[in-house]
């Protein structure tokens, strides 16, 4: 059942002043007027808001834009999924981007008797520690490959060169065979049942295989699995890291070290690991550990940095193609060599842009950021 009371307690949606501040700083509303944060919280708070679903829910990037600026961190994304969770029980329907096969794909994994066959992408060079208690939570990226092949994608890259990295640190850690997508994807469209299944599926896959630590890849998955899990289940007992907090701290003090690139980047902040997760340096440090590359940061970076214009694969429109649009064009003033970024789903939206946009948007090349460290060591 829809709480609206609580909801309003844990997302502090009552303390805001009305300022506008969310507004000036929203991607969305950037380039469409009608978007508006704080009118949508007076909506649904308001004398009226038993009135009929209010459409522009479904238009938020859940960026945290918002509340990084909000004087009272008001955490307006996250009345917004509670929001979306309350349209689906009154029988809303989504406009699923890609027909609906990743929905589909993310119930699927859902179901407690599952049985995957989900390892053969892993090349034979990986050692892995089997039975260690501490694993590399894959995530999607075997699946995104498949999905978005026109595309020219390779979010695998990033998981091999994670592994290598890992494996160049002797760091010991082992792959569950049967985990499952994280879940983010639904949480933040209001499927809360079919997180849970998620959740649930995958905290009995680690409880069964004594998993006391995470290495994340993805930055979606390090945020639910350490943050979204522990909410919604009560706690879990593992600590999550994401692969360039484990890294960065053996580059500072010289018990791993990368080799040369002869090259320019600039680097992308995904707005999960950063404005969520507040991991801003670490991903820097690990560039400035390649000897030759030069890093150039766009007009817009760390806790400023613009979206790229990603939604959970709901909703997808013109006014994201413009973010996208935009964030390239940033990329391409730097006039670097490489987008770099840490999040899969931030290399396929940006190349859906480069894909379809006529040639408009950058043709900059754009690599995961472990990828890239990983090639370095070659």
């Amino acid at each position: 059942m829809f709480d609206i009371e609580r909801e309003i307690r844990d997302t502090k949606i009552n303390l805001c002043l009305d300022c506008g501040k969310c507004t000036v700083v929203c991607p969305v509303a950037q380039h469409d007027p009608s978007f508006n944060p704080r009118l949508i919280a007076q909506r649904r708070l308001g004398p009226n808001s038993g009135t009929p679903q209010d459409e522009s829910i479904w238009s938020c990037l859940s960026c945290y834009m918002c509340t990084e600026r909000c004087n009272y961190r008001v955490r307006f994304p996250d009345f917004i999924h509670a929001l979306r969770f309350e349209a689906l029980e009154e029988g809303a329907e989504l406009q699923c981007s890609h027909g609906g096969a990743l929905q589909a794909l993310m119930r699927m994994m859902g179901r407690r008797d599952l049985r995957q066959d989900r390892m053969g992408w892993l090349p034979e060079d990986i050692t892995l520690s089997q039975g260690c208690d501490t694993i590399f939570f894959v995530g999607c990226a075997p699946y995104f490959d498949v999905m978005f092949s026109e595309l020219g994608v390779n979010t695998l890259a990033g998981v091999e060169g994670a592994l290598r990295l890992l494996n160049r640190a002797q760091i010991p850690f082992d792959i569950l065979a049967n985990e499952r997508c994280c879940g983010r994807d639904l949480l933040l469209q209001g499927d809360r049942e079919g997180f849970l299944a998620l959740a649930q599926a995958n905290m009995e896959e680690f409880s069964r295989h004594g998993v006391k630590r995470i290495i994340t890849g993805c930055p979606e998955g390090h945020y639910t699995l350490k943050v979204e899990y522990p909410r919604a289940l009560g706690g879990t007992g593992i600590e999550v890291l994401h692969l360039t907090q484990v890294i960065a701290p053996l580059l500072r003090s010289g018990e791993l070290s990368l080799g040369r690139l002869e090259t320019s980047v600039t680097y992308h902040d995904p707005c999960t690991l950063g404005r969520c997760s507040r991991v801003f340096d670490e991903p820097r440090e690990m560039l400035g550990a390649v000897e030759g590359l030069e890093l150039v940061e766009m007009e817009q970076n760390r806790d400023k940095a613009l979206c790229c214009g990603a939604s959970p694969w709901v909703h997808c429109g013109a006014v994201n193609r413009q973010i996208q649009e935009e964030r390239l064009a940033q990329a391409a003033a730097t006039q670097a060599d490489i987008l770099v970024t840490a999040c899969p789903k931030c290399q396929i939206h940006l190349k859906c842009a480069q894909k379809s946009g006529n040639g408009k948007p950058s043709q900059v090349e754009i690599e995961d950021l472990a990828s890239l460290a990983a090639r370095s060591l070659n």
